[in-house]
Parts: structure tokens; sequence; C-alpha cells
């Protein structure tokens, strides 16, 4: 189990439950979201090719957010679970 404090919501906890995590990369499809910072594009992208050489994944899909502040619109993340099997998402500078 896992707590969120979504800073947008009024005081108090939300209880969510992870997605079951992969028995394998092998022939998965990965999603790359990138949050528009500086740079980040071409480290997650690098990131996105060393882990399809290292685990054979069928597929890398990259996306970005529309502006670095906010949370991902809906359909961006409608997208990425329509499309891929697991996602990678990076923070910072």
């Amino acid at each position: 189990m896992m707590i969120v404090l979504d800073p947008r919501l009024k005081p108090g906890a939300r209880v969510v439950t992870p997605a079951p995590r992969l028995a394998s990369l092998a022939n998965k499809r990965l999603g790359i979201l990138w949050n528009n910072r500086l740079g980040g594009d071409r480290l997650l992208k690098h990131v996105g090719k060393l882990l399809q050489e290292k685990y054979g994944l069928a597929e890398v899909y990259f996306t970005k957010k529309t502006f670095i502040g906010n949370a991902a619109p809906a359909e961006i993340i409608d997208d990425l679970v329509s499309r891929v099997d697991a996602v990678v998402v990076g923070v910072g500078d």
C-alpha cells in the first residue's frame, strides 16, 4: 500500500494501490513521459535506449507533458495507458 498526498486537495490522504510489477520487460512496450524540463528529453531517450538494449523491449514510446508546472493532462495519461505496459517518468534538471 502507498499513501499519496496531493497538494491540490484538501488535507487528508488517499490510498492508492500501485499497479502490479511486471515480471519482465522483455517484449514489453515502454512509455517515457518527459516533464518538459530542459535537457530531460535527451536523458530520458537515452534511458529508453539502454532499457531497450538490456531488456529487449518491443517498443519505446516517448511523449511529454504540455507544461512543466502542471500535472500531465488526462489525455496524456489515457494515451499512455492505452499504448504501453510500463512508464518511466523523470523529474528534475
